[in-house]
């Protein structure tokens, strides 16, 4: 019997891509470009140097700029790669949530204490350190959509599976805390939900695609 029924189309933005453009310059252009947008966002957070209220807190956000770029340089191929609104535009999404909070000006409760002010300030950039430490462990693994690479079990990966989407959330409670309004308490709630289910999403494609991955998430904690 022949089914009559049309296959269901996925959202696969990087097919169409190799469609257009012959192996292997699809990786190539896409890690070109992202390095080319990453530096342009490195040279404007050298710029605002002066700005920084806290120092520590750009050393380590620049630093993490500096990470991603070295990270597209050197990652490897996927072994299995992302497609569909699911592992391609949640995680971008996601990566971009973060930045929302900003729009909210600080809160006078935080703002008006010099103390109160350096401890959150100094939290987020404790937790961005962990994040960065995550990042560059992660390196040649590194993506933001839901792609599987190779197994990273160094670094802080020896004990938490997720240090990056653990960092990330940590520094952005800081964040909404110092800019705090409901807007701002919604938008990190749905961030957190976001970086769970990217999590969840992960480690289904790197069981399947890696043969050690299933054993190393029974020796160490998700998130917790």
């Amino acid at each position: 019997m022949i089914s009559l029924d049309k296959p269901r189309r996925v959202f696969d933005p990087f097919a169409l891509l190799e469609r257009m453009v012959p192996p292997p310059w699809p990786h190539l252009l896409l890690r070109a470009c992202a390095i080319g947008v990453l530096i342009v966002f490195l040279v404007h957070r050298i710029g605002a140097y002066r700005t920084y209220l806290f120092k520590p807190l750009w050393v380590v956000e620049t630093l993490v700029y500096v990470v991603f770029i070295v990270s597209y340089a050197v990652r490897a191929d996927p072994v299995v790669r992302s497609k569909g609104l699911r592992e391609v535009v949640v995680p971008l999404v996601g990566a971009l949530l973060p930045f929302a909070l900003l729009a909210a000006p600080p809160s006078p409760l935080v703002n008006a204490s010099g103390f109160r002010l350096a401890c959150v300030f100094s939290f987020m950039t404790v937790a961005t350190v962990f994040t960065l430490w995550g990042l560059w462990s992660l390196r040649r693994a590194f993506s933001i959509t839901v792609e599987a690479r190779t197994l990273v079990p160094g670094g802080p990966y020896r004990w938490v599976r997720h240090p990056v989407y653990l960092g990330e959330m940590l520094t952005a409670a800081a964040v909404a805390l110092w800019r705090l309004t409901p807007a701002n308490i919604g938008i990190f709630l749905f961030f957190a939900a976001v970086q769970l289910l990217r999590a969840r999403w992960e480690e289904t494609k790197l069981s399947a695609a890696l043969p050690g991955f299933a054993a190393y998430a029974r020796r160490v904690w998700w998130f917790w």
